[in-house]
């Protein structure tokens, strides 16, 4: 007969007295779980209480107020904007996060409670549930309490792991994985309100699993629907009842039997090109051009005709385009590389913060069914999350043949790509100036707060909270406390990929004519120069910078007399080698 099997339970923020409602709410959800997989099978559920340590760190008023000003130095407040039920409940929660978060006392009295309980418990299974997952991992990653984890299941649910801010704060814009663990599952729920993220981790006893459910108020959030979601049970129930660690193999074989026959292959690369948008005036000629330009420029530098996906015109919807920048990036390696590639409108769309106050400028890439919302908008608030946790030697680009701020897209021989917004958006990032009788730029201070996270000199910040590709919602600490931080963790921050801009910002992007066909002018010089200098150097990459091919595009552009310099950001060693 099998041994009992052990579950110690962690929970998150307010009041769990021992022996309450609640504990009967974990039991009997597990144990419907359980039963459904192994019913002959006994369990020993215990639980990790901390209210008291909780009691000791009183969030008052004000402390809500900050810690949501600190959420919102993020720009991630849709969570908070769009909850549910009551607010109270959210607000108390951000502020015992951030006081967790900062506190490193906090901290350390909760892992000794883990700690402890752990070691009377000797559990096979560790589910923390939001705040609890993030003392679970605490005491899964310090140096001096990680060995806690080795052998075991660990479940997060409902977990703010990979929040921004947390992120940010607390890693310094990166996670790390769970080295001991003999698996980690991280249950998502899209529809949780209370700060959870997804979290992507490039780990072989790491894995997501997709719990999605959607119950009126603050339900969204409670442990018990995320431990018996179906999900739920068909993975991490699974493989902990049947102590299948080799959980890698059956996920794949479950979910992408392709995948577990053929390798993901180490190049992709996405193309999006938009010319016939809905409006006739802001219509385009050169983009599906593009497109056909890159994808032969790629082939010809050894990428296969079948890891090449195209979009175009109506169908480079906001969701399409999502669904195959999934595509691009899933089953990602060390030494993989990819490129995505875009040929359309830009757009700087002011965005609501906290209190529905527009706090940042977000520079987004404009779909074919774009309407100046966040949900028909492509940003780095969305973007991000899919790159950030990439293996650093995996060799990402982003190449963008559009404008970073808009432009007046008024048709003739040298289009503009870009969008200004309609007078009512545009009004968002404007105030009336009395003593000049003048509107004028608001001062966003979330502006301000990102110049002081990032490395002007090869991330290049301007004017924008929100540019793509720089993963500002986890850069939240000052340059010089991150590398600190990064230092002691033991990694580099978040991954960034290249960055390659049609323009600076303030200019634009222009449309050329090549005889009766018509290309972005940026994508025309940058493929010519890119044969021209694979020719030069007989085909050695090793002899050839990216950060040359972008100067010889920039002096083309200028010699044909368009107003345009083609732009490069990244780290500084992607800089000075090739594509």
């Amino acid at each position: 007969m099998a041994t009992a099997l052990r579950i110690l339970c962690v929970h998150g923020v307010g009041q769990h007295p021992p022996g309450g409602a609640w504990q009967q709410q974990w039991e009997a959800a597990i144990h419907d779980a359980c039963r459904q997989v192994d019913a002959e099978r006994a369990l020993d559920i215990q639980y990790c209480h901390y209210d008291d340590i909780f009691a000791q760190h009183k969030v008052s008023l004000g402390d809500t107020l900050e810690a949501l000003a600190r959420l919102l130095a993020n720009g991630i407040t849709a969570p908070f904007r769009r909850a549910r039920g009551d607010d109270s409940k959210l607000r108390h929660t951000a502020g015992m996060v951030v006081k967790w978060v900062e506190s490193a006392t906090f901290r350390k009295q909760t892992r000794t409670r883990l700690v402890q309980r752990i070691e009377a418990m000797k559990p096979h299974v560790v589910l923390g549930h939001s705040l609890g997952s993030l003392v679970c991992y605490d005491t899964f990653t310090h140096e001096e309490t990680r060995a806690t984890a080795s052998g075991r299941y660990f479940a997060s649910l409902g977990s703010q792991i990979g929040n921004p801010f947390v992120r940010g704060e607390y890693q310094a814009g990166r996670l790390s994985a769970i080295e001991k663990a003999r698996f980690w599952y991280h249950l998502y729920n899209r529809f949780d309100s209370v700060f959870t993220a997804r979290v992507s981790i490039a780990a072989d006893n790491f894995r997501q699993v997709d719990t999605h459910f959607d119950i009126p108020g603050n339900a969204d959030h409670a442990a018990e629907e995320y431990l018996r979601h179906p999900q739920a049970i068909s993975t991490f129930w699974f493989d902990v009842l049947n102590d299948e660690t080799t959980r890698i193999t059956r996920a794949l074989r479950e979910q992408t039997p392709v995948a577990c026959r053929v390798a993901t292959p180490r190049k992709r690369a996405l193309l999006i090109g938009i010319n016939d948008y809905p409006d006739p005036d802001q219509r385009l000629g050169g983009c599906v051009n593009d497109v056909f330009l890159m994808s032969a420029m790629l082939q010809e530098q050894g990428f296969d005709a079948g890891d090449i996906r195209v979009v175009l015109n109506e169908r480079a919807t906001a969701d399409g385009i999502r669904e195959r920048v999934d595509w691009l990036l899933e089953g990602v390696r060390s030494g993989d590389q990819r490129i995505l590639y875009y040929s359309g409108h830009g757009a700087q769309l002011p965005s609501y913060g906290l209190g529905d106050r527009v706090d940042r400028m977000d520079e987004t890439l404009v779909p074919y069914d774009f309407d100046w919302t966040e949900d028909t908008a492509l940003t780095d608030d969305w973007l991000f999350e899919r790159y950030v946790q990439l293996p650093y030697d995996v060799d990402f680009s982003i190449l963008l043949d559009c404008c970073h701020s808009g432009g007046m897209a008024k048709g003739g021989p040298a289009r503009m790509r870009g969008l200004n917004p309609p007078d009512d958006i545009r009004h968002r990032a404007m105030k009336w100036n009395a003593a000049r009788e003048m509107w004028v730029p608001r001062e966003l201070e979330l502006n301000e707060r990102k110049q002081l996270a990032v490395d002007q000199d090869t991330m290049p910040l301007g004017d924008m909270s929100g540019r793509l590709g720089y993963a500002l919602p986890v850069r939240t600490l000052p340059l010089g406390q991150a590398r600190q931080m990064r230092k002691k963790l033991g990694h580099k921050g978040p991954y960034m990929p290249l960055l390659v801009y049609a323009c600076q910002e303030g200019e634009f992007a222009y449309e050329y004519e090549h005889g009766a066909v018509q290309h972005g002018a940026f994508t025309y010089a940058l493929v010519k120069n890119w044969r021209r200098m694979l020719a030069g150097g007989h085909g050695d990459r090793r002899r050839l910078k990216v950060s040359d091919l972008v100067k010889h595009t920039s002096q083309e552009l200028r010699e044909l007399d368009y107003d345009q310099t083609a732009a490069l950001a990244g780290p500084e060693i992607r800089l000075s080698r090739w594509m």
